[in-house]
């Protein structure tokens, strides 16, 4: 376990509170096997603003087939009493001020926290109400007890602690993003904090298979449009290691061979087979590919958002 103090402040929610709600400690595994259970801890500070009563929401964003509504518990200890309350899944019964359920409120207000692959919102609420008086500042422990799912990935979990006052907003002042890993499965690791503008079928492949490698240039990176939306031609340049890395092969020729063919607005495809692509004798191993697109002249080029090329594992289940 290793105890984090960062968190990152949010703006933009008008909210009427009566009691600020600060995360001061998060205390999170950053790796964890698959099919295991998880435990989290959150150290919260509570400052009223004036006398009055509430009750504590948690949301938790996490992969969908975690389905934590089903595999989590939840409780808060807070030294101004009642000690130790437990918190129940909101339901849709359980209407946010915006008339929507909490679970997409949450993502309304706080998206998806840089993940790229299907995540959800769960939100719990306290059984209790919380009360304070006299403006004393007081702290409180939230306990989070979860189970990974089946399946290696890297992914952005979050969690927001507020104060939530009846016929009023949600008190939503910090979240705290946790990249996390699991292991131990049987599949390639999955990043869901990778934007998928590259990705391969068939789903199930190796480099000894004839792949269709695909292009979705409609997808922002970093918040921006790919410099190649809107292109009329799109170029695959590509690189190949084999002989256990000791060796690379580089194709970046602008030509029928790289052209790739338009699947949709702003959408590529090229197929090839590894091998013949590379000019790699069909007896020799490829052990990874790389790649990224250009245009005609090469004088644009779309990598990933640190620069570096495109590379997806094999995925041979």
């Amino acid at each position: 376990m290793k105890r984090y103090q960062k968190y990152l402040a949010l703006i933009g929610l008008a909210l009427l509170v009566a009691a600020c709600m600060k995360i001061l400690n998060v205390t999170h595994p950053e790796t964890a096997p698959v099919n295991t259970g998880v435990d989290v801890s959150i150290d919260i500070e509570v400052t009223p603003a004036e006398d009055g009563s509430s009750r504590v929401l948690v949301g938790i964003l996490a992969p969908e087939t975690w389905k934590l509504a089903e595999s989590s518990q939840v409780t808060f200890t807070t030294s101004y009493g009642p000690e130790t309350m437990t918190m129940r899944v909101a339901t849709e019964a359980d209407v946010a001020p915006s008339g929507k359920t909490w679970p997409v409120s949450l993502r309304d207000s706080l998206g998806t926290q840089d993940n790229y692959e299907p995540v959800e919102w769960t939100a719990f609420i306290a059984d209790e109400e919380l009360s304070w008086k006299n403006k004393e500042v007081f702290t409180g422990t939230v306990k989070i007890h979860f189970t990974t799912g089946a399946e290696n990935l890297k992914t952005n979990l979050a969690y927001v602690v507020s104060n939530v006052k009846e016929a009023a907003d949600v008190d939503v002042r910090v979240v705290h993003k946790q990249l996390f890993e699991t292991t131990g499965g049987e599949n390639a690791t999955i990043d869901y904090t990778q934007p998928k503008v590259c990705s391969i079928t068939p789903e199930t492949f190796t480099w000894e298979d004839i792949v269709a490698l695909h292009c979705n240039l409609s997808i922002p990176m970093n918040g921006e449009d790919s410099p190649l939306k809107g292109a009329e031609k799109v170029y695959l340049m590509a690189r190949a290691t084999y002989g256990d890395g000791a060796h690379e092969a580089v194709v970046d020729e602008v030509g029928p061979k790289t052209l790739m063919m338009k699947n949709g607005t702003d959408k590529w495809v090229l197929y090839i087979y590894p091998h013949e692509f590379f000019g790699i004798p069909a007896g020799v191993k490829i052990e990874s590919v790389s790649f990224y697109m250009v245009n005609e002249d090469k004088s644009i080029e779309v990598k990933m958002p640190n620069g570096g090329e495109f590379s997806l594992p094999e995925n041979n289940k």
